[in-house]
C-alpha cells in the first residue's frame, strides 16, 4: 500500500508539472481512430441509435418577450433496434424549456438529463408508447417549447440598434453548437435533415430563412400577424437552420440572386454584392450546377459576429463589407463556395472542420483568381493574408497547442473556444500541397469527384484520405506523405513556396521605404499607393505589422506622416482600418485610441473586435478604457462575440449574458480543471486556483480515496491490537 501511495504521489507531481503520467491514464485515442472518428463529442443526443431525417418548425416570434415559441417536430429513423432506440435524446441549451412532447401524435413522457456546462441539457423522450422498434422504423416526435431571452443563437436588437431605428430586429447564428438553444435537436453536423417551417411575425416584419420561400402558402392573420412558410428540400445539419426577422427590403441581382437589407442600406448592399451571379457562375465552372436553386444575401446589422455565414439559400453578411468599391467581396465568394464545400459536403464532426473551411478557402481563391483574370491572385491572398492569420492563431494557442492540429481533440471543448484560422489556412495549405504534387488540372478534377461523391453526406479525415488515394490509384507520392503528422501535429505546417513578387513587390518596397526613409518619400510613391487595389494596400500594412514584430514599433511621427499622405484613419474600408489601427496601437500612438474605440463599438465582427480589444487591453495607454468600453457596450454584441471578448479580457458572464464581477471562468479550450464539474461562473474553486490538468484531478481523487482506505485499515488494525 505504501509503495502504491508513493507511485501515486510521484504521478501527481508529474501531472502538476504537466508531464505525462502513464500511457494508460487518459491516453489520447490512437491517431488512426481520430482520423476516422465519426462520434461527435459535442452533442448529448443519441443520434447513433435514432436519427432525425426531417424537421418541421412552427415558430411565433415574440419581440415583447424576446422568445421563439412553438414546436419542433422530428421525423426519425431507427438505426439501432432495441434498448438504444427506446428513447430519443435531444440537445437543448440556454434555458430552452420543453413543456409537452408527442410521439406519433400521442402525448409521451420525457425528462431532462444531467446538464453539461458546455453542451447544455439533454431532453430524453420515451418511445415505449409505440412498442418495440426495429431498424429502419420511423417515428415522429414533436416537442412543444419556448426559448429563453438569452438563447445563445439569437440576437434581439431594439430599434435603436437598427439602421431605421423604428422596429426591433432578430437574427440567429447557430454554428457551431447553438441551434440547440432555439429548437430541440440532434445538434451535430453528423445529422443532416430536410426541414420546413412556418414563422409568425408582426405585420410590419419580413421573415427570412435558410430555405425556399413558399409565397403561395403565406397568409395574413386576423390579428395583423403574418405567417411565412419555408421549405428546404436539401438535407442540412442543424447549424445551418437560420432565421432573420426585421423591417427588410430587397433588390434583385439576377433571376436566382437577391440582396436583402434594411431599407436605408439595401441600395449600398445591392451595389457591393452586385458580382454575386458572376461569382456563382465561376464556382459552378469549378464544381458543378448549384443545387440550392436560390442564392440570396442578407446584409445584417453591425453586431453580426462574422464576416459571413453560409446559410443555404440565404447567406448572412456583415455590413463591414460595404466599402463602396466592391473590394471586400471575396467574403461573398467564400460563402458561395460553401454551397458545395460545407453545405453539400459537411464535416462529420467539428474535429474535421478543416474539411469545410480548408476546401472553401481553396475554392474561394480559385473563384477570385478567375474574377481578377490572373492565377497569381490565388497565391497572393494565401501568402499575405492567409499565412499571417495562421501564424497569429498558432501564437494565440501557445498554451493549448493541441487546438492547432488539423484534427484537434475536442472532448469537453466548446468548438467556439477552438475557433481560429487553423482549419481555414492549415486546411488550405494541405490542399495546396496535394495540388502541387499531382498538378493543378488533375487536382481540380479530383475536387469535382470528391464533392460529387460526398454531396448530401458527411465526411471524416480518413474518408477524405482514402478517397484521395483511391482516385489517384495509390500514387506513392501521396501514400508516402506523413499523414499522422499532417492530421495531428500542432503548430505551423511547412510554408509553401509562393511566387507573388510581380503583384506584391510594390507593396513591400513601399513598406520598406517608410521604414528606411521615415516618411521622406517622393510624391509619386504616395500617388502609387492611392491607386492600388485593397489587397495591395493590405499587403503594405501587413508587411509593416510584420516589421514591428521583428524590429519594434514604428515611431509615432512616422505614422502621423503616413496618415497625412494616405488618410488611413478615416478609411471606410474595414480591412484597411483594422490593420492601420492595430499598427498604431502597437506603436503606442495615442491619436488612434478614439478611432479604435469607435471601431469596436460600431460593429461586432469578431475578426476585428477581439484583436482590437486585446490590443487596447495590452497597451498602457488604453487598458482601463478598453475594459470600461466593453462593459458599457457588452449587450451590443452578439452572445457569441460577447462571450469570447469577455474571456479575452478576463471578465465573467452571468447566466443572463450580462457581465458580472470576478475572474473569468473560461480559458481557450476549457483547459482549467474547474471545467470538469466545479465550473460555476465567477467562483474561484480550489481546482481553478491550482489549474490542474484533467489527469491530475482524476489521480488526486484516487489519491484521496486511497489515503482514506489506508487510514481506515490502520484504525481497524490498531483496534484489533
Amino acid at each position: 500500500m505504501n509503495r502504491a501511495l508513493s507511485i501515486l504521489a510521484t504521478t501527481i507531481s508529474r501531472l502538476m508539472a504537466n508531464e505525462p503520467a502513464s500511457a494508460s491514464l487518459h491516453s489520447p485515442a490512437p491517431v488512426t481512430d481520430r482520423a476516422s472518428n465519426e462520434k461527435d463529442l459535442n452533442t448529448l443526443s443519441n443520434y447513433e441509435a435514432i436519427k432525425s431525417q426531417h424537421l418541421r418548425l412552427h415558430w411565433n416570434v415574440d419581440f415583447e418577450r424576446n422568445v421563439l415559441e412553438g414546436w419542433a417536430e422530428h421525423t426519425m429513423v431507427v438505426l439501432e433496434p432495441g434498448a438504444p432506440a427506446s428513447r430519443a435524446i435531444f440537445d437543448t441549451s440556454s434555458g430552452l424549456s420543453v413543456h409537452k412532447v408527442e410521439v406519433n401524435g400521442l402525448e409521451a413522457s420525457f425528462h431532462k438529463g444531467v446538464s453539461h456546462p458546455v453542451f447544455g441539457t439533454p431532453v430524453k423522450v420515451s418511445l415505449t408508447t409505440v412498442g418495440l422498434l426495429s431498424k429502419g422504423d420511423e417515428v415522429v416526435v414533436r416537442l412543444y417549447y419556448v426559448t429563453a431571452p438569452t438563447a445563445s443563437a439569437c440576437q434581439w436588437l431594439p430599434p435603436a440598434q437598427t439602421a431605421g431605428q423604428k422596429f426591433p430586429y432578430l437574427f440567429t447564428q447557430s454554428q457551431a453548437i447553438h441551434a440547440r438553444s432555439i429548437f430541440p435537436c440532434q445538434d451535430t453536423p453528423a445529422v443532416k435533415m430536410t426541414y420546413s417551417a412556418r414563422v409568425r411575425v408582426p405585420h410590419w416584419a419580413t421573415a427570412l430563412m435558410s430555405a425556399l420561400r413558399l409565397e403561395d402558402k403565406e397568409f395574413m392573420e386576423g390579428d395583423g400577424h403574418r405567417m411565412y412558410v419555408w421549405d428546404q428540400p436539401v438535407p442540412i445539419p442543424s447549424y445551418l437552420v437560420a432565421l432573420a426577422v426585421g423591417e427588410l427590403d430587397s433588390r434583385d441581382i439576377s433571376p436566382r440572386c437577391r440582396v436583402w437589407a434594411e431599407p436605408s442600406v439595401v441600395e449600398a448592399a445591392r451595389f457591393e454584392f452586385g458580382q454575386t451571379e458572376e461569382f456563382l457562375q465561376h464556382a459552378e465552372a469549378l464544381t458543378f450546377e448549384y443545387a440550392w436553386k436560390r442564392y440570396d444575401l442578407l446584409c445584417l446589422p453591425p453586431s453580426f459576429p462574422y464576416g459571413g455565414m453560409e446559410n443555404p439559400c440565404l447567406t448572412f453578411a456583415t455590413p463591414t463589407l460595404l466599402a463602396g468599391d466592391r473590394s471586400l467581396a471575396d467574403v461573398v465568394a467564400h460563402e458561395i463556395a460553401h454551397s458545395w464545400t460545407g453545405n453539400l459536403v459537411t464535416n462529420t464532426t467539428w474535429e474535421h472542420f478543416y474539411l469545410n473551411e480548408g476546401w472553401t478557402m481553396w475554392l474561394q481563391r480559385k473563384i477570385m483568381a478567375r474574377i481578377h483574370g490572373d492565377p497569381l491572385f490565388f497565391y497572393l491572398d494565401a501568402e499575405w493574408l492567409g499565412w499571417p492569420h495562421l501564424e497569429e492563431s498558432i501564437a494565440a494557442f501557445k498554451d493549448h497547442p493541441g487546438l492547432t492540429a488539423l484534427v484537434p481533440d475536442l472532448k469537453d471543448v466548446d468548438p467556439d473556444d477552438a475557433f481560429s484560422s487553423v482549419p481555414y489556412e492549415k486546411g488550405f495549405t494541405l490542399l495546396l500541397r496535394l495540388e502541387r504534387i499531382v498538378g493543378t488540372p488533375a487536382f481540380e478534377k479530383f475536387a469535382k469527384h470528391y464533392i460529387r461523391l460526398y454531396k448530401y453526406k458527411t465526411v471524416t479525415s480518413a474518408q477524405f484520405k482514402s478517397t484521395l488515394l483511391e482516385h489517384f490509384e495509390q500514387d506513392p507520392r501521396l501514400v508516402c506523405l506523413p499523414w499522422d503528422e499532417i492530421f495531428y501535429a500542432p503548430g505551423l505546417p511547412l510554408k509553401p513556396a509562393y511566387d507573388t513578387a510581380r503583384l506584391s513587390s510594390p507593396s513591400l518596397a513601399l513598406a520598406d521605404a517608410w521604414y528606411k526613409n521615415k516618411g521622406g518619400l517622393e510624391a509619386e510613391a504616395h500617388k502609387e499607393f492611392m491607386a492600388w487595389s485593397t489587397l495591395q494596400k493590405q499587403i503594405f500594412l501587413e508587411s509593416l505589422l510584420k516589421r514591428t514584430e521583428a524590429e519594434g514599433p514604428i515611431p509615432v511621427p512616422v505614422l502621423e506622416a503616413m496618415d497625412r499622405e494616405y488618410r488611413l484613419t478615416s478609411s471606410k474600408n474595414a480591412e484597411i482600418r483594422f490593420r492601420w489601427t492595430m499598427l498604431c496601437l502597437r506603436a503606442g500612438a495615442k491619436f488612434i485610441v478614439a478611432n479604435a474605440l469607435d471601431f469596436v463599438t460600431s460593429q461586432g465582427r469578431m475578426k476585428f473586435t477581439r484583436p482590437l480589444y486585446k490590443e487596447l487591453y495590452k497597451s498602457k495607454m488604453a487598458s482601463a478604457v478598453a475594459l470600461e468600453t466593453f462593459k458599457k457596450n457588452a449587450m451590443f454584441y452578439h452572445p457569441i462575440c460577447r462571450k469570447m471578448v469577455a474571456t479575452d479580457l478576463g471578465l465573467c458572464l452571468a447566466p443572463d449574458g450580462s457581465l458580472e464581477e470576478g475572474p473569468t471562468s473560461r480559458v481557450k479550450g476549457g483547459a482549467w480543471a474547474g471545467d470538469l464539474g466545479a465550473r460555476q461562473k465567477g467562483k474561484r474553486t480550489w481546482l481553478r486556483v491550482l489549474r490542474l490538468p484533467r489527469e491530475a484531478v482524476i489521480v488526486l481523487g484516487l489519491g484521496v480515496t486511497a489515503m482514506l482506505v489506508v487510514g481506515a485499515v490502520t484504525v481497524v488494525r490498531h483496534k484489533r491490537k
